[in-house]
């Protein structure tokens, strides 16, 4: 069974980088590619997934929480 966690684009951004620095939207985008390529050279079965217009997506299986 596959569990999941949903985080908003604005969550992340805010989370991520502190508010007195401008952080382009492309600047999200690039570093989700690198966690995924990351998770992939781990073998990690996880995977995040886009959320269109909204944010992300971490899927769990469940042997691995």
């Amino acid at each position: 069974m596959r569990s999941f966690r949903k985080w908003l684009r604005e969550q992340l951004l805010e989370e991520l980088w502190d508010d007195q620095a401008f952080v382009d939207e492309n600047t999200l985008n690039v570093n989700m590619t690198r966690v995924r390529k990351k998770l992939a050279d781990y073998e990690v079965k996880s995977s995040i997934e886009t959320v269109r217009g909204s944010g992300y997506r971490l899927l769990l299986n469940e042997e691995e929480l």
